[in-house]
Formats: C-alpha cells, structure tokens, sequence
C-alpha cells in the first residue's frame, strides 16, 4: 500500500464534502455530530467553520483540499 492521503474534499459556500464511500463510517467516527446527510444537495455537510473541520480531518491523516471563493 502506498503512502498516499486520502483527499476530503470540501466546499466553502455550503460545505458539502466529497469523500470515498468507503470512508462514510470512519469519518463519521471522527467528526462525530459534526458530519450530516444534506437531502437538498444528496451529499455529506459538515457543521462549524471549515478551517476547523480541515484541521480535524489532516490531524488523522486524511488529505483536505477546499474549494470554492473565500
């Protein structure tokens, strides 16, 4: 196995994350009550500030690019 990250991605403006489906569990462990399903979007939403949200999520190991305007 390589050494490569897996990359969490997460968009400021509604802060929908994109994720691989074989991470659904663990990432909810992580984030806890900070991770939900967004039914208007079809995708998984974290609650809190984004930079927060990064920083928890690059502590375990995962890869976060975030996307979209400042």
């Amino acid at each position: 196995m390589s050494d490569e990250k897996i990359i969490v991605t997460i968009n400021r403006r509604n802060r929908t994350m994109v994720f691989p489906v074989n991470e659904r569990d663990k990432l909810r462990d992580i984030l806890k009550d900070r991770i939900w399903w967004d039914r208007r979007s079809n995708r998984w939403a974290g609650r809190g500030d984004v930079e927060e949200l990064k920083e928890i999520l690059e502590e375990h190991g995962y890869a976060v690019k975030i996307t979209g305007p400042r």
